[in-house]
């Protein structure tokens, strides 16, 4: 990568939406977003796997089945490289998982960049410690079939893919085990949108001190507008709500035990900065981004603008002002000369 090269760019969206709006709209929003970032060029479209209705929830995700989600937009897309941010491992068979793997590769032509996780938040689930352990078996054995190499002489998985998909695979971790076992068996780490730069860049740091030599990305909720005053309007709505939902998680109650944010915002700019949210012009969301990137490290930015209280037609607004004139800009050697700026 030289220092003119643009860093490599993905849309995350992880199909939330409000209880007053039904599945079949909420699917199709995110498909559209999907269709526009591809006519865009952007690297990478990822799309959240959640699952139940969660109707005491400012809001939930309505896509369950990732793939069947992502096999419908690949025959809507072009160049775009489609995928799962992220399937929680040990939902499904691991066979199963392979095999829906290697179904959306072959379909794409090798158009695929999966995350993969051990979940959290959802119904019925086991705990913390449970799923991290789950996820590391479960992660090996998925390596093993993809690689054909499974011990006990099962054949390979039909379809075969036309690329290593071990290669694709990115796993979202934050447990000092979790990502040492990420760095020994080579997968790539993804460290979210839900917390700060400098707890993330920590993650990265340990991944790399274990030995990891995988590729890094990470994710900012971002609404750009032609002038700063439109986008603080067009997101409020938006970042109220995301905001409502954030300040239940433990990713708020930790930095504020960290001392990293207060408890409760004092005015909206302070609330748009805890739940990580860049609003501006190009040219106001330019420093706060190459600032995020230097501070991590990440190889790849993925943004989120499609969120519960966003106009879909501001969505694709910020979708389309950030390939053509923020993405631009944000090639490593300015991230790094600009650090600290924002």
């Amino acid at each position: 990568m030289t220092a003119r090269t643009p860093l490599r760019m993905g849309v995350m969206d992880q199909g939330w939406a409000p209880a007053g709006c039904d599945d079949v709209t909420a699917l199709q929003n995110t498909a559209r977003l999907v269709r526009v970032a591809d006519e865009l060029g952007y690297d990478t479209a990822w799309i959240g796997e959640h699952h139940h209705q969660r109707p005491d929830k400012p809001f939930w995700g309505r896509i369950s089945a990732t793939e069947v989600f992502l096999g419908y937009v690949a025959a809507q897309t072009r160049s775009v490289a489609l995928g799962t941010g992220v399937r929680i491992l040990g939902t499904t068979p691991v066979l199963r998982t392979a095999e829906e793997m290697t179904t959306l590769a072959a379909l794409t032509g090798g158009r695929v960049d999966f995350g993969i996780g051990s979940g959290f938040g959802q119904f019925g689930m086991k705990s913390r410690a449970e799923r991290i352990a789950e996820f590391c078996t479960t992660l090996d054995e998925l390596l093993l079939i993809l690689r054909e190499k499974a011990p006990d002489g099962t054949p390979p998985v039909s379809p075969s893919s036309p690329v290593d998909i071990t290669t694709r695979l990115w796993a979202a971790a934050r447990d000092e085990g979790m990502v040492a076992h990420l760095a020994k068996t080579d997968i790539n780490l993804v460290v979210g949108q839900a917390e700060p730069a400098v707890t993330q860049a920590g993650y990265i740091r340990s991944y790399r001190q274990a030995g990891g030599r995988g590729r890094t990305r990470g994710v900012r909720l971002v609404c750009v507008a032609p002038t700063r005053a439109q986008a603080i309007a067009d997101s409020e709505k938006a970042a109220e709500l995301y905001y409502e939902m954030f300040s239940q998680m433990a990713y708020h109650k930790e930095a504020v035990s960290r001392g990293l944010i207060r408890e409760t915002p004092a005015d909206h700019q302070e609330l748009l900065s805890q739940i990580h949210f860049i609003a501006g012009t190009p040219d106001d969301v330019i420093p706060p981004l190459a600032d995020y990137i230097a501070t991590t490290g990440i190889s790849q930015l993925d943004i989120m603008v499609n969120i519960p209280g966003m106009n879909p037609a501001h969505a694709e607004r910020t979708l389309r002002l950030v390939q053509t004139e923020v993405r631009p800009a944000l090639t490593p050697a300015y991230a790094h000369t600009h650090a600290g700026a924002a």
